[in-house]
């Protein structure tokens, strides 16, 4: 089977990458994230996507533009369905691109996180079948989540934090301490400068 893999990040792929390839699919990967915020973030993913590409060659496809208008064109701010259009508008494009160029069938590393929501993306995969007329391959690779976490660390490649939109990341730590100023917990950084004032290096 000639397929299209969506990859959201090198840590998803890491250990489904074998699998995969064990199973006889010939694999393009489509990287396609306009959720991924702020620029710098996005930048990481990509670079570790293309270490661990180095590591484990097969073609990929890279959108590397940043999708900052793109993606919040079709949020509907106020509502509770971002992942659910975050999701839709990357399904969408990777089955529009599996039609467009010959591929047999496309699916997405989002079906092997333990964090995403798996019912609806496999859901929302058969809807976009339906419509587009592209085979949706269906996985559930979520038993390799901890190995794939065992890859990267050991290759030492970028591993996120938080999802990838810019509320994803609000979410991972408005309730953490991260960053914030300490005053007097941080005195050690307080350095005298020639003419007798502070500064904070």
């Amino acid at each position: 089977m000639k397929l299209l893999l969506h990859i959201c990040c090198a840590v998803c792929l890491a250990a489904p990458i074998k699998k995969l390839k064990d199973e006889g699919c010939c694999i393009t990967g489509y990287f396609y994230n306009p959720n991924i915020h702020p620029f710098l973030e996005f930048r990481r993913r990509i670079k570790a996507l293309k270490v661990l590409h180095e590591c484990e060659p097969f073609p990929v496809v890279y959108d590397e533009k940043y999708g900052l208008n793109e993606y919040l064109g079709k949020i509907e701010f106020g509502k509770n369905n971002r992942c659910h259009t975050c999701y839709e508008l990357r399904l969408e494009a990777c089955a529009e691109y599996a039609k467009a160029n010959g591929f047999d069938a496309f699916t997405t590393t989002l079906l092997f996180s333990k964090h995403q929501n798996h019912k609806k993306i496999k859901l929302l995969g058969y809807e976009i079948e339906k419509k587009t007329g592209i085979t949706f391959a269906y996985y559930d690779y979520r038993y390799l989540s901890d190995e794939s976490s065992e890859i990267v660390k050991r290759r030492m490649i970028y591993k996120q934090s938080y999802c990838g939109c810019i509320f994803s990341e609000y979410e991972r730590y408005k309730d953490t301490n991260r960053h914030l100023y300490k005053g007097n917990e941080i005195k050690s950084a307080i350095v005298g400068n020639n003419d007798g004032n502070t500064a904070i290096n």
